[in-house]
Order: C-alpha cells, then sequence, then structure tokens
C-alpha cells in the first residue's frame, strides 16, 4: 500500500481553489479524496480491469496523472497540482 498527499487547486469551480489530494494507491485498486473544506469533499475510486490495464506497473508521476484523469471524469473536478519538491510517498506495513 502506498499513500500519497499532494496540494492541488481545484481549477473549474468558480475561482481556483486551494485542497488537499490524498490517495490510498491497493495493487488492484485505488482511493482518493480531494478536501476543500470540512463541508466540501470528493471521493471516488477505481478497480483493475481489462478496460484500464490496472495501474500497478505506472510510475508514481504517471498513476497521479490517472488519479487526474478519473477526478475529472467522474466527479466532474478539474485541478492542477501545486509546484512542491516530489516526496517520496508514505509506505505503512500491514497490521499482522
Amino acid at each position: 500500500m502506498q499513500e500519497y498527499e499532494r496540494s492541488i487547486t481545484v481549477i473549474n469551480q468558480g475561482l481556483p481553489t486551494k485542497a488537499a489530494l490524498k490517495v490510498i494507491r491497493l495493487p488492484m485498486s485505488w482511493y482518493a479524496v480531494i478536501w476543500e473544506h470540512r463541508d466540501r469533499y470528493a471521493t471516488f475510486s477505481q478497480d483493475q480491469t481489462d478496460r484500464n490495464g490496472g495501474h500497478e506497473h505506472m510510475t508514481d508521476d504517471e498513476f497521479l496523472s490517472r488519479v487526474q484523469l478519473v477526478a475529472s471524469w467522474v466527479q466532474g473536478i478539474d485541478f492542477l497540482f501545486d509546484a512542491i519538491p516530489p516526496q517520496a510517498p508514505k509506505k505503512r506495513r500491514a497490521k499482522p
């Protein structure tokens, strides 16, 4: 499992707005949430299928581009990643 947390700017919901993107990447699926503030957020996810080809083979940048595409397609949220130095994804061990 990998976790990603990125600062983003939502660009199609009125004025550009700062938000946070958090993603959990599992081998066969991923789950994401975009938080603008406590009362305004959106969740979305994707499972591996023959049609989408999965995401296990993707680099971090390719994977986050897929997340960006799905956010636009499923939730109608278009955003840009804020310019920040690259961060290593957080890795957690499964609990026994």
